[in-house]
């Protein structure tokens, strides 16, 4: 009997690692007026993303560092910044501007809703993936 697929999907659960572990699509065809508003990444990253209409960004307890081996997020930020939506070759990106940098986020959908998918550190394959979901259900008219 093989356990490697068991063990593989049981590793994703328990550790909410993001590479190949999210079942979620990419969001196709998202528009900025969906992405306005107010955002939570509950769990281990309770962090907040306000994204305004006119691209400004602020967040509370962001997620900028992750140790494998302690398992924990090792930094947080509060701030303020921009955001922007941009779509290339019929790819679609979404990034929160911190500073002099930008930070992507994969638009995935899930049961009819948008996530926004933050992997904090450097290095993606060993990290978490802070999963923000909408926090007010009305979009702003």
């Amino acid at each position: 009997m093989n356990y490697r697929p068991a063990a593989t999907v049981l590793l994703c659960l328990i550790t909410g690692l993001v590479t190949g572990c999210s079942p979620e699509p990419e969001a196709q065809d998202v528009s900025r007026s969906d992405l306005v508003g107010h955002w939570h990444a509950g769990e281990s990253c309770d962090s907040s993303l306000v994204l305004e209409e006119g691209g400004s960004a602020r967040w509370k307890h962001w997620a900028t560092g992750y140790s494998v081996s302690d398992a924990r997020i090792t930094g947080r930020q509060d701030g303020q910044g921009s955001w922007t939506l941009e779509t290339v070759k019929g790819k679609q990106y979404f990034e929160v501007k911190r500073g002099n940098a930008f930070e992507p986020l994969t638009m995935l959908q899930g049961d009819g809703r948008l996530i926004l998918l933050q992997v904090p550190g450097d290095d993606p394959d060993n990290s978490i993936g802070c999963r923000f979901e909408r926090v007010d259900d009305q979009k702003p008219n």
